[in-house]
């Protein structure tokens, strides 16, 4: 059991001290709850071993197992109020015991999330026992969407260090893990009917282009583990496999599907094969079954993301194909971005039939798919043009805009490794999110949420990318939940305190914003400038 020491927050209501994201409203009730040294739990299923889990590890007080009925827990399903979010909780804190209502697992998950977090607040006395005040909480999130996307095709995380993310992804009450597991530098997908993929494909990272680097991928068992963890925590795994730009690793592996690439002017090996063939019929049966075998893997998904950006990078030989010119001619195409639209549909129409929604980046907003048959995530920040575009055709946009929201750029002004595009994302910027958009509320109807995106072409060691994304991710996760009038960043920055400790109890190494700690960075042996043209996102 990890042993964590207790912060006391003394500047703030112990109601609410601990509490990340902050809750919608919170009340103190009379009296206190004593908790025994071995708190008496129900441990009825692997559920109720996993609340068990998570009490030890955030109260830091060993649970023991009961008859539900003596339990100092008490789980009630409650029917959902009218408009209410699925993963609204009441959390009551009684001198009798700890009640959670919630119409849903998810809603009781985080109604346990938060009373962990009050209890790991509360100090012990010597005998072991803790006395936490009665208090009386109504939670439920601002956004249905509360992401965080890793870029594993850059720089390979690998099983472990995925489960320590969504671990503290749960914490804090973040939903949606999306996977970027294709791109040009790596594949990190098993797909069995072509193995030359994970043969081939996996090989080598963003710093490392030998052809005989180490092969980094996942097997499609270690995938289901994952997959089950997850949701296990209420947690959701979005895949992606990025195309038709993005496809350099695939295309190592299969040539027969280049569809041609870019250079960039200072390095030439970027990225020559950036493009899967858009029109050539055995691609096409190549990428559907690809998807086919993705879908099998993440059959709670919801929506297979399938990237969609950045394809003029890489379009410039397209018209020197003959499949190319035969679609165009075929299907009175009269550029190279009325092929990509083709294609695009095509492929959105695949994921369709497999039971998904079809996501992308928000390139594919302008494509013509039906808005309520896709998702469309917003990156671009310098082009807000699009978002509008995308709320106004009733597309669900999920806000991953770079400034605030890419984890890849600088957090302090004193650091020198990272993207900067005019500033930088601190931690105060990613608290504030979205207010500045100045969204409408028509707008906001059609905003499913906010996810924080962790590209790691510099970060190669797990540290370095622990550093970029704690804890900024959060923040993040606050202003996803919490309502607007509830944000305080003075009270964030006092609850955060702990949540370091936390954070570095289990394995991961944050930055620490009161200490201004040392940048965590890797040294980059490629010479790669984020900010010249070439596919970068």
């Amino acid at each position: 059991m990890f042993r964590i020491p207790v912060v006391l927050l003394a500047a703030l209501p112990a109601a609410t001290a601990a509490i990340i994201p902050r809750p919608v409203s919170e009340s103190k009730t009379a009296g206190t709850l004593v908790l025994p040294k071995h708190l008496p739990v129900a441990l009825p299923d692997e559920t109720g071993r996993l609340n068990a889990r998570i009490l030890a590890e955030a109260g830091f007080f060993p649970t023991r197992p009961v008859d539900p009925a003596k339990s100092a827990i008490l789980f009630v399903k409650s029917p959902p109020a009218p408009e209410s979010s699925p993963e609204a909780y009441q959390l009551d804190i009684t001198p009798q015991r700890i009640v959670i209502k919630a119409a849903t697992p998810a809603g009781q998950f985080y109604g346990l999330q938060s009373f962990a977090q009050l209890a790991a607040a509360t100090k012990a006395k010597p005998d072991g026992t803790k006395e936490i005040p009665c208090v009386s909480i109504t939670d439920s999130p601002r956004f249905a969407w509360r992401g965080f996307m890793l870029d594993e095709a850059r720089h390979f995380t690998g099983e472990e260090g995925v489960k320590r993310i969504l671990d503290a992804m749960a914490r804090y009450k973040l939903n949606r893990f999306h996977w970027h597991l294709t791109d040009s530098p790596g594949w990190r997908i098993e797909i069995k009917k072509y193995p030359k993929l994970t043969e081939i494909g996996s090989r080598g990272s963003e710093t490392d282009r030998r052809p005989g680097a180490p092969r980094e991928f996942y097997t499609q068992e270690q995938i289901k583990g994952i997959v089950a963890y997850a949701k296990a925590r209420a947690i959701t795994v979005i895949p992606e496999i990025d195309m038709p730009g993005h496809a350099d690793a695939a295309v190592r592996a299969y040539p027969e599907h280049d569809g041609g690439g870019y250079q960039k002017p200072d390095d030439p090996n970027k990225w020559p094969h950036f493009t899967f063939h858009p029109a050539k019929p055995e691609t096409l049966a190549f990428l559907d079954d690809v998807l086919t075998e993705v879908g099998a893997l993440f059959p709670d998904a919801g929506v297979i993301h399938f990237g969609g950006d950045e394809v003029h990078f890489g379009w410039g030989k397209w018209p020197e194909l003959p499949d190319v010119r035969a679609l165009m001619a075929a299907e009175n195409l009269n550029d190279l971005a009325g092929v990509e639209t083709w294609f695009v549909r095509r492929m959105a129409a695949k994921i369709r039939g497999l039971g998904f929604k079809a996501g992308g980046w928000d390139e594919i907003a302008n494509r013509g798919l039906p808005p309520g048959e896709t998702i469309v995530w917003w990156w671009r920040h310098d082009k807000p043009d699009v978002l509008r575009q995308a709320l106004a055709s009733g597309y669900p946009v999920v806000l991953t805009p770079r400034r605030p929201c890419y984890l890849d750029f600088v957090q302090h002004e004193s650091h020198q490794q990272g993207r900067r595009w005019d500033g930088f994302n601190s931690l105060e910027d990613c608290h504030r999110f979205p207010i500045d958009l100045k969204l409408s509320t028509s707008e906001e109807r059609n905003v499913l949420g906010i996810q924080g995106s962790l590209w790691t072409e510099a970060a190669a060691s797990q540290q370095r990318r622990d550093f970029l994304t704690w804890p900024r991710l959060i923040a993040l996760a606050e202003a996803a939940w919490t309502p607007e009038n509830r944000k305080d960043f003075t009270s964030f920055q006092e609850r955060l305190k702990p949540e370091l400790i936390w954070l570095k109890n289990h394995g991961i190494t944050p930055f620490d914003p009161f200490t201004n700690s040392p940048e965590i960075t890797d040294k980059l042996t490629t010479g790669d400038d984020p900010d010249k043209p070439g596919p970068s996102r």
